[in-house]
């Protein structure tokens, strides 16, 4: 390394914090990692394992693979147990002493220094630390990562457990007027948790408003709500039973409009986060000011110059943000130290409208060649109008931009258009995809280095039928000037399902404008959602500005009789069940339902990449998102994969961006490698890839591309003619290993992490695969044959893969294994185990 290259310094070693220093990998600089306690990873790993039968993508398990990355990174130096004393400005830069003695000057430094959680003795009235059975989300987790919570409930088998939300946020009169943005997703999956490791559990979450924003979370609450008891409503106090010492809640039974008392076994706080208490002192010495909540995620915050914010020292989020921040920090110093690279690629992206526009605008600012597939004429590609149909992929049209300046405006977009061309597949790996499309009856092809999917949802109004045929859309609505806006409006939300956080947004911003302009206006919804830095504030803003938010439980509560002029709207209000309250309006406001489009199941099966569970694209799986892919190069960001505002749009292009200026990265050495007198061209290592890794070369025999190769190795267990080979670690070479004594068989991003800060018992050997998916028949097979007196496969949760279905392939195997004759039921089983489940993994070995 050269003795001046520039020196990064990174203040936190949280998820954020280690993104940061993965992104500055393989570059001439200098990076110091400085954190306080004794282990990377923040508190993230210290987070428990939320999985059930499958991953339900709280991303905690990833920290514990990062920090084992950081070990191999040449360009890092990594503080442990180690703080900032001083850090001052000087000529050469920004000088920090350590309280280890080292001094640091360096070029840019990194704030990730995370959040700490809220301390509810501040709320007196829950009694926090009064009692052991009350205990916030933080401690839970603490409880289930270690087994330990039926111990606490001294082992009930039907314990009654209440979710308080909403301790420490959106509070005015602490100061904390602002979402925590995770705390309702933390408290739902460690419900789902609870109702899994304890079946007969009576769980009751109380909650002001869900804030069902994600991906996938419709699902998620949608099964909760069967499993579990919904409460909107927060209990003012805790008291405990005198007689029973259990947990009495005092809350307002909404039947009877009466209080009513609630016995409870175990209350769990779901606090909010704070920003660090020890922040302040390192933002005075850099210069930074914070807003008043501590966080840089307002305008009225200032960061100085050479210093980037990133995690949650910005502001609340969850564990998949923090890491997207952090590379997007690596990847700004990188840009502003002139250090980062563009590589001589082609992009190109799927879709229409206002989004594909603005990635259009960003990437070829950026100088690269843009080739845009849309779905709309050429004439109408940048219409700011959202998607309303769904177009037959016939019609995807074709157009292409090489402007490279610094913006990108739709007047000077090219309009040369090959009409009616029709994708038809895509080929290749990163950096040389092949897009093969039928244009005008020709066949042609368009090599590009990544694929961008932009496309829009369907979004439907749901005017013009029914009860709602002179209702008007809340797009309608938004255009109209305030002061010509109906003296009477309600806006309906929740109706047609749970609303979108750009929908629930657009509702509070128009009633503002509205009440403004001197006009009587109601909210009438399930919940509201206050997503963002200043959602509460926009929300609180609301209430007070005499805008009338009412509330229903079900859409069947309301009935809806259009007039010769307006609306009569009948409601069982949620808080007042015994009354019927009748509403008069002149306009009846209703934002349109988003749903998957039609055709995003067409365009996965082109990218050969899986849909979630709603029908949008991308998968939910953690290892891959927020924007990226199974398939190295092909992205996602819009609606089109996740719930995102324009913030986030933004940041997700800033995500694909920094991405794309490593598809071009030096040429990675793949651990395995084809015998091209063994192979028999059958071609199944072609079809199988996970990460569609292997192409046909000109030969037509397969070829393994190292730049998209994950090395997950199922290739080589699935081989029937042995010519895939990894050197030192074929089938005979594993086996060999192997002794009379129970044998486990370790994904390395998952149960090997898991395993490696215990001893092992005694006649127990651990042996590491590179995903549970290298597993085969052949190998488990010479095991028992070698003397393995029981054998153990441990990869991922299901759904948490980064190969996809390695668990799913690797329980297949086992199966298979168990019907052969004269296999002994126990000899060999399936366990998941996460990266943080080492307490899980200790049980099971202890018992095989």
């Amino acid at each position: 390394m050269k003795e001046k290259s520039p020196s990064i310094l990174i203040l936190g070693g949280g998820v954020a914090g280690m993104a940061a220093a993965r992104s500055l990998k393989n570059q001439d600089l200098s990076v110091h990692l400085v954190e306080k306690d004794d282990h990377l990873g923040g508190k993230a790993a210290l987070w428990a394992c939320m999985a059930t039968d499958t991953c339900k993508n709280c991303g905690a398990c990833l920290s514990q693979e990062m920090a084992r990355q950081m070990i191999d990174q040449n360009n890092l130096t990594t503080h442990l147990k180690t703080k900032i004393d001083t850090l001052k400005k000087t000529s050469k830069g920004i000088e920090a002493l350590l309280t280890s003695g080292t001094t640091i000057t360096a070029d840019k430094v990194i704030m990730a220094t995370g959040f700490d959680a809220f301390n509810p003795a501040q709320l007196t009235s829950l009694h926090w630390k009064d009692h052991k059975n009350i205990i916030t989300t933080a401690q839970l987790n603490t409880l289930i990562r270690e087994e330990g919570l039926n111990n606490l409930l001294e082992n009930a088998q039907s314990p009654k457990i209440a979710f308080i939300q909403c301790v420490g946020s959106r509070n005015k009169k602490l100061k904390k007027d602002y979402c925590s943005q995770v705390c309702c997703k933390i408290s739902m999956r460690q419900a789902q948790k609870l109702v899994h490791n304890i079946p007969d559990a009576q769980i009751t979450l109380f909650y002001m408003d869900l804030q069902i924003i994600g991906k996938e979370i419709r699902q998620t609450l949608n099964l909760l709500s069967k499993q579990i008891n919904l409460v909107q409503g927060i209990p003012a106090e805790i008291l405990e039973d005198p007689d029973t010492h259990t947990l009495t809640l005092v809350t307002e039974d909404i039947t009877t409009q009466s209080r009513s008392a609630g016995q409870f076994d175990l209350v769990v706080l779901s606090v909010g986060m704070e920003s660090a208490r020890d922040m302040n002192e390192t933002t005075t010495l850099l210069e930074a000011v914070p807003n008043d909540w501590g966080f840089f995620n307002t305008k009225d915050a200032i960061v100085s110059k050479d210093l980037y914010i990133a995690g949650c020292a910005a502001g609340p989020k969850d564990i998949l943000t923090s890491n997207q921040e952090g590379k997007i920090a690596g990847a700004k110093i990188l840009e502003d130290l002139d250090l980062a690279e563009k590589p001589d690629i082609n992009v190109a992206i799927l879709g229409d409208g206002p989004q594909a526009d603005i990635v259009t605008q960003a990437v070829a600012a950026k100088g690269y060649p843009v080739y845009i597939f849309s779905t709309t004429p050429a004439a109408k590609a940048f219409d700011m109008k959202p998607a309303q149909d769904n177009p037959p992929l016939s019609n995807i049209k074709l157009t292409r931009s090489k402007l490279t300046g610094s913006k990108l405006n739709r007047s000077k977009l090219p309009r040369s258009t090959l009409t009616g061309a029709k994708i038809l597949a895509v080929d290749g790996t990163a950096g040389n995809f092949s897009i093969h499309y039928e244009s005008r009856g020709k066949k042609e092809n368009l090599t590009c280095g990544a694929v961008i999917a932009a496309l829009e949802p369907c979004s439907t109004p749901n005017t013009g039928k029914g009860e709602f045929q002179t209702a008007m859309d809340l797009n309608t609505f938004s255009q109209i000037s305030p002061g010509d806006l109906p003296e009477k409006s309600l806006i309906l939300l929740d109706y047609f399902g749970p609303e979108f956080k750009s929908s629930a947004r657009q509702a509070l911003t128009v009633a503002l404008a509205a009440r403004k302009a001197k006009k009587e206006i109601t909210i009438l919804m399930n919940k509201m959602l206050v997503h963002g830095a200043l959602g509460q504030r926009h929300y609180d803003q609301a209430r007070t500005a005499d805008i009338l938010f009412l509330r229903f439980n079900t859409p069947e509560d309301i009935k809806i009789q259009p007039q010769a002029r307006g609306f009569h709207i009948t409601l069982k209000e949620a808080t007042l069940p015994n009354f019927e309250l009748a509403l008069e309006c002149d306009c009846l406001v209703l934002p349109q339902s988003i749903n998957a489009r039609g055709k995003f199941e067409t365009i996965a099966k082109i990218l050969r990449l899986p849909l979630d569970q709603e029908g949008f694209l991308q998968s939910a799986n953690v290892r891959h998102r927020l924007i990226q892919s199974h398939r190295k190069g092909i992205f996602f960001t819009g609606t089109c994969h996740d719930e995102i505002d324009n913030h986030d749009l933004k940041t997700e292009i800033q995500e694909i961006l920094s991405a794309l200026a490593t598809l071009d990265s030096p040429h990675q050495e793949t651990k395995v490698t084809i015998d091209e007198k063994k192979c028999a061209k059958c071609l199944t290592c072609y079809r199988i890839c996970p990460h569609s890794a292997i192409i046909l070369n000109e030969k037509m025999r397969p070829q393994i591309m190292a730049n998209a190769c994950f090395s997950c190795q199922l290739c080589l267990s699935n081989c029937p003619a042995y010519a895939i080979e990894s050197q030192g670690f074929t089938n005979d070479q594993i086996a060999d290993q192997v002794t009379d004594q129970v044998v486990i068989f370790a994904c390395e991003r998952s149960c090997a992490l898991a395993a490696e800060n215990i001893v092992l018992p005694e006649k127990t050997q651990l042996i590491t695969l590179p995903c549970a998916c290298r597993i085969s028949c052949d190998m488990i097979l010479k095991s028992l044959i070698n003397g393995a007196s029981k054998i153990i496969i441990s990869g991922c949760h299901e759904g948490n893969c980064r190969s996809m279905e390695g668990s799913t392939t690797a329980r297949s195997t086992i199966n298979a294994i168990a019907k052969m004759p004269g296999i002994k039921a126990d000899i060999i089983r399936w366990e998941p185990v996460a990266a943080n489940e080492t307490h899980k993994f200790w049980r099971i070995i202890s018992k095989a």
